[in-house]
């Protein structure tokens, strides 16, 4: 499986319970990116994904029902049970501090970072996108 991830500069993802932003351009983005391929998330994330609703597939045991070369979008669930699953970890990084009080547990140093974009987001200037394979 493939998984996407969003992450502020301290490696945050939720605070209180809640994601920390958003923007349509990362929509877009991972709705390119698994294009032809299965697009996984929870309820809770596919409420971003409303208007691309044909693209995704939602359940609660996403990451669970994931199988090869499946995308799987991991907005409120730990990734490190499955860690063995992944082929490639696609990050946007929002290039901001933002309050967290729940931060990633994928420890980037055994991952080979592959590639790394910078693009402009509709309500962020700079959003990076990096991708990680093994």
């Amino acid at each position: 499986m493939n998984v996407f991830i969003t992450l502020d500069d301290r490696m945050g993802v939720l605070f209180n319970n809640r994601r920390q932003s958003r923007d349509e351009e990362v929509c877009k983005r991972i709705v390119a990116f698994a294009e032809g391929k299965k697009l996984l998330m929870n309820s809770y994330s596919a409420k971003l994904f409303s208007e691309f609703e044909s693209h995704v597939t939602v359940s609660e045991s996403f990451m669970d029902e994931a199988g090869e070369g499946d995308y799987c979008f991991a907005e409120n669930v730990k990734i490190l049970p499955y860690v063995d699953k992944i082929e490639k970890l696609v990050v946007f990084k929002w290039n901001r501090h933002y309050p967290s009080d729940t931060k990633t547990d994928i420890d980037f140093s055994v991952w080979n970072l592959s590639e790394t974009e910078e693009f402009p987001g509709k309500s962020h200037e700079k959003i990076t996108m990096e991708v990680y394979i093994r």
